[in-house]
């Protein structure tokens, strides 16, 4: 069976100083405004909080901290604001959102070797 949503694979850099990086698969989301991450995500990879954001949703209207994540796509990394949200019960702990996008197409993107078609992930 299909899934219904696009998910791909991304590397997260954990902050404080961290060298390492983690896999995490991301939900590719064009109806969201902003990126999120997993509120537990988030604390385990000691992620700076650079201020807060009021969101609506289905729940209603909530208040949320942004931290900021290196984020890298390919070969390339991008600094990017996420709000942190509870999202233990998703199958995603990440959630990239049309600015991410956005910014992302700006980059020209290199063939896959294989078949010569300019690949996302």
């Amino acid at each position: 069976m299909p899934r219904s949503y696009d998910a791909r694979w991304v590397s997260i850099k954990g902050g404080a100083e961290r060298k390492w990086w983690i896999r995490a698969k991301a939900k590719v989301d064009t109806g969201a405004k902003r990126c999120s991450i997993d509120a537990g995500l988030a604390n385990a990879l000691e992620l700076p909080v650079v201020g807060e954001v009021s969101v609506r949703n289905a729940m209603g209207s909530q208040t949320r901290n942004v931290v900021l994540a290196s984020v890298r796509v390919g070969r390339i990394t991008y600094e990017v604001e996420m709000t942190v949200a509870d999202r233990s019960a998703m199958k995603c702990p990440m959630l990239l959102g049309k600015a991410f996008l956005d910014e992302l197409a700006q980059t020209p993107l290199k063939p896959n070797s294989k078949t010569g078609v300019p690949q996302f992930v």
